[in-house]
């Protein structure tokens, strides 16, 4: 008796022992130490914030949140140390942001109010550091966009629809506020726009918030895109989505889309891209993000291209939404 009492107490020894070993290595792999963090955003502050209160379309009210895309380098604070995420209080870092807020603003809200986090993104790169990089320190620009989500909810939406937006890695982040909607906030979306970005089969699949967009009125659905010249192109981090709409004719299939009289717009169907027809792919590359982008990738011009489609459409799912009962159970 006295030697199963032993066994039984160096077991529990053990695998305390070994858990603790777990706890360590996990803390070592990525905790926060890792990382040196600029200030922390404070959403009651307007500092922390880019809005715009603009006219009402047709007496219809509704909301934009949109989520900037990545727009900051590495950089050094004042002890030299190399810094991997955005300062939000850093005038310089905001100014870089300022121009893609200011033409998010001008697509998704010259109806609508507009209201867009500054958090603390991760840097360009981090995503030229490949996949692991971004998925080690994305959590941390999450927990500050959850955290403006939250506040702009509580504090700023009035239960008002809205329209969830983002590019690139903001697209990244609006794919995460999908999956972790509660009912209630769900029934007031009007639509999300992943830009730039992808949703997988899994994703799609498993959150019930996550439904994809298959014309230009339906509401609730979530639309994405990335745009290339050829599959060729396809940049693996951004573009491997199982959803994709055409912004062109708002259609799924295979059809063309003329965006003008000389460029068209195509779905690759088994690839899930949009096929662009038309451009000189030289006049878009970026020789500087060219670890990322290949000539012929046209994630840069993905809010460009199709800047009216995108406005128009965002007044169709506006006007849909109020015309439809949007009640949508779980």
């Amino acid at each position: 008796m006295h030697g199963k009492l032993e066994f039984v107490l160096m077991n529990k020894v053990y695998f305390a022992l070994l858990y603790w070993l777990c706890a360590v290595c996990v803390g070592c792999s990525d905790g926060p130490a890792r990382y040196v963090l600029p200030t922390e955003p404070d959403y009651a502050q307007e500092s922390a914030w880019y809005k715009e209160a603009n006219a009402v379309d047709g007496g219809l009210q509704a909301d934009v949140f949109y989520v900037a895309p990545t727009c900051v380098w590495d950089w050094q604070d004042a002890q030299g140390r190399v810094m991997h995420f955005e300062d939000v209080y850093n005038e310089d870092q905001r100014r870089a942001l300022r121009p893609s807020l200011e033409l998010a603003a001008d697509i998704f809200a010259d109806s609508y109010n507009f209201y867009a986090p500054y958090y603390r993104q991760i840097t360009l790169e981090s995503w030229m550091e490949g996949e692991d990089t971004v998925e080690k320190r994305f959590p941390y620009a999450m927990a500050d966009v959850k955290r403006a989500f939250d506040y702009y909810l509580e504090h700023e939406n009035g239960g008002r629809p809205f329209i969830l937006a983002g590019f690139s890695q903001g697209a990244k982040a609006v794919v995460e506020l999908l999956k972790d909607m509660p009912s209630g906030v769900y029934e007031r979306l009007v639509a999300a726009y992943v830009i730039g970005y992808n949703v997988s089969e899994r994703e799609a699949e498993y959150f019930k918030t996550i439904e994809a967009a298959r014309d230009s009125v339906d509401t609730g659905v979530t639309v994405c895109y990335n745009s290339v010249d050829s599959v060729d192109a396809i940049c693996p981090v951004l573009s491997d989505s199982y959803l994709c709409i055409n912004p062109v004719n708002w259609k799924t299939d295979g059809s063309p889309a003329y965006l003008n009289d000389s460029v068209t717009v195509r779905i690759d169907t088994k690839h899930h891209v949009l096929l662009v027809d038309g451009f000189d792919e030289k006049q878009y590359y970026l020789p500087s993000l060219g670890a990322m982008f290949k000539e012929g990738n046209y994630h840069l011009q993905e809010l460009t291209f199709y800047q009216d489609c995108l406005n128009r459409n965002v007044k169709q799912r506006v006007r849909s939404y109020y015309r439809q009962p949007h009640k949508r159970g779980f």
